[in-house]
């Protein structure tokens, strides 16, 4: 069933909380009105079980609750297990390979900004390596077993492995045990984040119960985790959780503002925190003067955003494609990046799926036939409210 906003507003309220608990600050909990079934699925909708689970009993969460939770929280313990199995499976295969690789996101970041790997829960695999190395883990991940996700099918030597490596920054692979988001990019803008030149320099390593894994630095983690949820709207609350953490940690307002200030979706992205979970007391006075000048809209967008389902059965055509577009014309004010943000939305990945043409006198003109036959497909699709209107169907492949 899809949350409810009475139940939406309860778990956030539990969520802010379980966050001052868990720092040891206060919290007069309140008696919850809702049903268990509306409360749960709220708790799901933005992964928070183990957060708003861990502090239950301060947060006196109704045993209805507590049971469901703490299954959720069973299941994504043992899902993690294998997760960091496989963690450790894939350093091996690329070290061996003499591919340098680090681990972002996920356990990485929960053993970071909490000190337990499990206290995000379990999810794909993030590994970061070098564009220039790409191929090669591509071709090392389908030699052991995983298979590239349908929407991200384009092969190396073609005018469309080239385009989605200029102007995205992400493959998606299935196996056996995981998933795996192989990212060369930390994200689809080119100068918004560091390069992997420039976290792999300031690299640092992590336990993640027994696996040691390289992975960002804490210079790199607040700019990565906040345009991360700026790039999702921030609908999952458990992003804004890490933020909260971050902000939490001494070492994130170590850096020198003055030479490095704060990113725009930075600023937005605290902004969104604090209305929604809170921001710990150790946040400058200066940054928390920052917050104050974010528009409402931006806080608004992020809320109605937190109350929609987390996927739509039937989203409105190029949705997608302007949020996608409306994030990397905020992350980057760079001219660079706007020239790569109108291509990448003229020419998004999945659009160049199945187009073998290897070069882009070809493939361009191609690749926009496709892409304007599939929006009429879809765009009937959405008026008949059919099923599947926001599924993207996959191309017929194209001659060289």
């Amino acid at each position: 069933m899809p949350q409810t906003p009475p139940a939406l507003r309860r778990v956030r309220a539990w969520t802010r909380g379980a966050l001052r608990l868990e720092a040891g600050l206060s919290w007069t909990p309140e008696p919850a009105f809702e049903t268990p079934i509306e409360l749960v699925e709220a708790v799901r909708r933005h992964r928070v079980a183990e957060l708003v689970g861990s502090q239950a009993e301060g947060l006196q969460l109704p045993r209805e609750v507590v049971e469901p939770i703490n299954a959720l929280r069973a299941v994504s313990r043992r899902q993690l297990m294998v997760q960091i199995l496989e963690i450790d499976r894939l350093q091996n295969l690329f070290r061996g390979a003499g591919l340098e690789t680090m681990v972002i996101k996920g356990p990485a970041l929960a053993a970071q900004t909490t000190g337990d790997p499990g206290a995000r829960g379990a999810g794909d695999v993030d590994l970061l390596v070098d564009p220039e190395q790409v191929e090669a883990a591509h071709h090392l991940l389908i030699e052991n077993g995983w298979v590239r996700r349908e929407s991200y099918e384009v092969n190396p030597g073609t005018w469309a492995w080239g385009h989605v490596m200029r102007s995205f920054n992400a493959f998606t692979y299935d196996g056996p045990s995981s998933s795996v988001d192989l990212h060369w990019r930390l994200d689809p803008t080119l100068d918004a984040l560091p390069t992997f030149a420039e976290a792999w320099a300031r690299r640092v390593g992590v336990d993640l119960g027994g696996v040691r894994v390289d992975t960002l630095s804490h210079a790199d983690l607040l700019p990565h985790t906040s345009l991360h949820a700026a790039k999702d709207s921030w609908r999952w609350m458990r992003s804004l959780v890490d933020v909260h953490r971050l902000a939490a940690d001494p070492r994130t307002w170590q850096r020198d503002l003055r030479a490095d200030p704060l990113r725009r979706l930075e600023v937005s992205t605290l902004a969104v925190t604090r209305f929604v979970v809170g921001l710990p007391p150790s946040v400058p006075a200066a940054v928390l003067a920052e917050l104050d000048r974010v528009p409402s809209s931006v806080v608004n967008r992020a809320v109605l955003a937190q109350g929609r389902p987390a996927r739509e059965a039937f989203p409105f055509p190029g949705s997608a494609s302007f949020r996608l577009l409306r994030y990397m014309l905020e992350a980057s004010p760079t001219g660079r990046d706007r020239r790569h943000s109108a291509v990448s939305i003229a020419l998004p990945v999945k659009s160049v799926v199945g187009v073998e043409a290897t070069s882009a006198w070809t493939g361009v003109p191609l690749t926009l036939w496709l892409r304007v036959r599939r929006l009429c497909r879809r765009s009937v699709a959405w008026v008949r409210r059919e099923p599947g209107a926001g599924v993207v169907e996959p191309l017929v492949r194209s001659h060289r």
